[in-house]
């Protein structure tokens, strides 16, 4: 049985940082531990942590971003593998074990993803999304940078991501100059150097979508970050120039 640290970063999330913590602890998968990062929250989100003091671990850090509330958690866990989770969102019970169930069938892989359901601040299902096989890594993020301001233009290997946490530091884990689209670059760097990505078919991550959700007020920086990060990704990979 695989080890595996949830992780989750969360900056000023009171309203929903509790949902996702009690999704964590629901987890069927024993072997599973949680980390929160708590990126220097103002609001009440470290009061609510608290309570769970003696159920999960609490890193506290000056507020420096999502990337680098990843990358110190990356450098404490002591599991082989970490899956995310983001302060508003939740995971099924089932979550951690159908990715460890995949890991067991495909022990090559690096980056586990699977389908996920947005919901709406009140919990309720508003749209299920079917990610991808991983055809083509590289290409398939490639499409997604081409498409930028189109309608119903996700990333293709999300939402719930489980990673094999040697290979996180092989490519120096998230690049802190991306403060809105860091897990694009991330997964474009984990396809540049070739690690095996294996998709679930199946609805294991619940993506809220709420008037505060990082994906509304932010949208602009994202796709800026994108942008960025594949110019980067030409520059090493000319051959990829469209």
């Amino acid at each position: 049985m695989f080890s595996v640290t949830i992780v989750i970063p969360v900056f000023n999330q009171e309203r929903f940082i509790a949902n996702a913590v009690e999704s964590a602890l629901r987890q069927t998968y024993a072997q599973c531990s949680i980390l929160v990062v708590d990126d220097g929250s103002t609001d009440k989100t470290p009061d609510i942590l608290r309570k769970y003091q003696d159920r999960i671990t609490v890193l506290r850090q000056n507020n420096a971003g999502t990337s680098v509330a990843w990358n110190t958690a990356i450098k404490c866990i002591q599991s082989e593998f970490v899956i995310g989770l983001d302060s508003d969102d939740e995971f099924f019970p089932h979550t951690v074990a159908q990715t460890a169930l995949a890991l067991q069938k495909n022990p090559h892989a690096d980056l586990v993803y699977s389908d996920y359901e947005f919901i709406d601040a009140s919990g309720m299902t508003t749209k299920v999304v079917q990610n991808p096989d991983p055809h083509d890594p590289v290409n398939q993020l490639a499409v997604l940078h081409d498409r930028l301001g189109q309608k119903d233009n996700f990333l293709p290997f999300g939402h719930v991501r489980l990673y094999r946490k040697k290979k996180l530091l092989e490519i120096g884990g998230y690049d802190p100059q991306y403060l809105y689209a860091e897990d694009y670059d991330l997964t474009l760097r984990l396809a540049e150097q070739g690690a095996a990505f294996v998709h679930v078919p199946e609805v294991l991550y619940r993506y809220r979508w709420h008037q505060s959700n990082k994906g509304v007020v932010t949208r602009e920086g994202q796709v800026q970050d994108v942008r960025k990060s594949f110019a980067q990704f030409l520059t090493r990979n000319p051959q990829y120039e469209r």
